[in-house]
């Protein structure tokens, strides 16, 4: 009786285990590449290329670099002023409610300027006073870089609040141009932003960690991608 009690107990400790180990090693096999959920197989091709940095080590904080990939967004989008009445937009979204993929298709007549912006979107579950994160970046446009950015996360943000910047604030967001004559003809582009995370010790003081200080003591760091962005500027006559 008391052997089958044994056997049953230590079936059920292994059965946890090995859902334990299933589980992690799902957890390092997501970060490896971007949600590529609704992705074209050009979009999958280009961001497939991506290779992240190798996943950080865990201090003893109690908020680490997974809690910041948790937390922040970084999006790409193009400001609403400049989308046209009747351009066509799909958005898609991935974990924590963030947005995954934005797809927006305009037929003629084209806007005769275009622009994007990127926006860093703290969900307020990091109180960044504590956890000071610097933010570079760089947007993609079909492979090649068009422009850069650079930030320090500090205090406590919450929600899609986004402080406007000043003389003793951080930018959150940051904009280049597309075109500034409307093109002759369609065509599609795909856009994404590629950024390297740095956690530095607490409360560590945000303009020495913006101005590059190399005395300074960096926690962790990690490699991300933003969600894709797909402008198609349809031909004369393409069906919607």
């Amino acid at each position: 009786m008391k052997r089958a009690m044994y056997k049953k107990h230590f079936l059920g400790f292994f059965i946890v285990l090995l859902l334990s180990i299933t589980s992690c090693n799902s957890y390092f096999e997501n970060r490896k590449k971007p949600d590529n959920q609704g992705l074209s197989s050009s979009e999958q091709e280009v961001l497939g290329a991506y290779n992240p940095l190798a996943v950080p080590s865990h201090t003893n904080l109690k908020k680490n670099m997974g809690d910041i990939e948790s937390d922040l967004q970084i999006l790409i989008q193009v400001p609403e002023k400049m989308i046209p009445t009747h351009a066509r937009i799909q958005k898609e979204e991935g974990a924590h409610g963030k947005v995954s993929r934005i797809e927006i298709e305009i037929p003629p007549p084209y806007p005769e300027k275009m622009k994007v912006e990127v926006n860093l979107l703290p969900r307020g579950a990091v109180n960044y006073t504590e956890y000071p994160v610097k933010v570079e970046g760089k947007i993609i446009q079909d492979g090649k870089e068009i422009g850069t950015f650079k930030t320090v996360l500090t205090g406590a943000v919450g929600g899609n609040i986004i402080p406007v910047p000043t003389e003793t604030m951080f930018p959150m967001r940051f904009e280049v141009n597309l075109w500034d004559n409307a093109p002759a003809e369609g065509f599609s582009t795909l856009l994404y932003t590629q950024a390297k995370l740095f956690l530095y010790a607490p409360f560590t003081e945000p303009k020495k960690i913006f101005d590059n200080d190399k005395s300074l003591e960096i926690i962790e760091e990690t490699e991300v991608l933003g969600n894709p962005l797909r402008i198609t500027l349809k031909k004369e006559g393409d069906g919607r």
